[in-house]
């Protein structure tokens, strides 16, 4: 059992399986982790499926792609490559694969691909498409460049394709997953910070990794006395993520430098020795 001074991590975000880096990296440091699931995801393949369709020989007309969630390679690999020819299959993987921040990148390299840029370099997607501008318009490409294939979900921001736009970059985004808020999310968040109250606990951490979901739990988050009485400091994953939470009157205790378990664990004990 985890003693009363044992700092707790809520993490605002499904559990990604099978190892979930933010649950190890809280174990190495003595915290518990605890995960919310805000959202659920569903899988999209007809939009990728339709632009295999409907122009030959796609992927060999390609050499970028850009990936910036773990849900869209969980759609590659359950639901989109094993649909996929060997030759299809071997073209995809040869293509350099831009992305942000090291988890996804791991998990990228797990599925097959084997030119990976961004990842650690990259902490955010307006920082990628810088570097995505910087290599592509540098006078040492050889490949031939057509368009970019940006797979994203259902609900995303534009920052990259705005940038790669700017610069005459074209970008085609092809939709691979989407998402859906869960019903109970502020009774489940709330049962939990009730629990934290009862055992008294000295400090506790909730994490935000995204606005999605999160409504009603910030609603609740921007009343002071529940913040006092439930003893909670709040860390945000990210510039947009505290932009967002700045709006809603919620002041982010620590804002990770980069989306990963590292960086954020090293800000809340950076923090704890303040």
């Amino acid at each position: 059992m985890p003693s009363h001074k044992q700092i707790r991590v809520i993490l605002l975000k499904n559990k990604t399986v099978p190892i979930d880096k933010y649950e190890s990296e809280c174990k190495c440091r003595a915290f518990e982790p605890v995960f919310i699931p805000l959202i659920k995801h569903t899988h999209v393949t007809e939009d990728f499926k339709g632009v295999l369709d409907s122009i030959p020989n796609y992927l060999e007309t390609i050499n970028y792609i850009i990936i910036t969630s773990q849900r869209t390679v969980e759609s590659l690999n359950e639901s989109i490559i094993p649909t996929l020819t060997s030759q299809q299959k071997s073209t995809l993987f040869s293509k350099t694969v831009y992305t942000v921040g090291p988890a996804t990148a791991d998990f990228i390299k797990r599925s097959g691909f084997l030119d990976i840029r961004g990842g650690r370099d990259a902490g955010n997607g307006s920082v990628l498409a810088d570097m995505i501008i910087n290599d592509l318009t540098s006078d040492t490409v050889t490949q031939p460049l057509n368009e970019l294939l940006f797979l994203v979900g259902e609900i995303r921001r534009d920052i990259i394709p705005k940038k790669l736009f700017e610069k005459g970059i074209k970008v085609r985004e092809v939709v691979t997953y989407k998402t859906e808020n869960l019903d109970d999310n502020f009774v489940r968040f709330k049962n939990v910070v009730k629990s934290q109250d009862e055992d008294e606990r000295s400090l506790n951490w909730v994490v935000v990794f995204s606005p999605q979901g999160t409504k009603e739990i910030t609603q609740y988050l921007s009343v002071k006395d529940h913040l006092l009485n439930a003893r909670i400091r709040i860390a945000s994953i990210g510039p947009t993520t505290k932009k967002y939470l700045d709006e809603n009157n919620i002041a982010s205790d620590v804002v990770s430098p980069k989306p990963d378990s590292k960086s954020l664990l090293d800000a809340i004990e950076s923090y704890k020795r303040q």
